[in-house]
């Protein structure tokens, strides 16, 4: 029984390291990720950072709650609502810069390294990659694991989506495209983000 105890208390540490490697690399992916943003002048490279982003956070919820709940913290599930509660602000933020930047895009359509846009979201889908497949060798009971697991995997798909509108603008330097595709992402974002924050609020109140 004990040594169950001590297997299970191991599987439990290597869930949690391998949150906190993932949520290691996917900070300093959304950092450079947006450092690219800047300097290809691609909104569609921001609005797919915004997306990291998003999922950056839902990494780190996911081991504030597995760290509340193991420290036994008697008001663990209020905190929790409350860091989920600002992640979903920070979200709904980032989403309204990038819906400011894409308008004024799409008004003033302008050039775009488009060579920088395809590199850097391919190294994005390396790295979502290589987030889902350590994600899948961790607590695949964890809802909070799960969950973070489903959210890399759509990252992946997102940025497929970044680097084929790269390479369009490539080809055919119709720039309005890079704006189009973070619009897009965008709605993706705000969706989840909102529903989030409506939904937490609601629980907040009903306290």
């Amino acid at each position: 029984m004990k040594s169950h105890h001590h297997h299970h208390h191991n599987h439990r540490n290597i869930s949690t390291t391998i949150l906190y490697i993932c949520l290691i690399i996917n900070v300093a992916f959304v950092v450079a990720e947006s450092i690219m943003g800047w300097i290809s002048n691609s909104t569609g490279l921001l609005s797919d950072a915004g997306h990291n982003l998003s999922d950056t956070l839902g990494l780190l919820l996911s081991l504030i709650a597995i760290q509340l709940e193991r420290a036994g913290a008697n008001n663990c599930i209020k905190i929790s609502r409350r860091v989920t509660f600002v992640n979903a602000l920070l979200l709904l933020a980032a989403v309204a810069a990038i819906l400011t930047k894409s308008f004024d895009k799409i008004l003033n359509p302008s050039t775009i390294e488009s060579h920088i846009v395809i590199y850097t979201a391919a190294t994005a889908i390396v790295i979502n990659g290589v987030t889902a497949y350590l994600l899948m060798r961790g607590d695949n009971a964890n809802i909070n694991i799960r969950a973070a697991y489903l959210h890399a995997l759509t990252d992946t798909l997102v940025s497929v989506g970044v680097v084929a509108s790269g390479i369009v603008i490539h080809y055919t330097h119709l720039y309005i495209i890079d704006p189009i595709i973070s619009l897009v992402i965008s709605v993706a974002i705000a969706i989840p983000a909102l529903r989030l924050l409506l939904h937490i609020l609601q629980i907040i109140k009903n306290e």
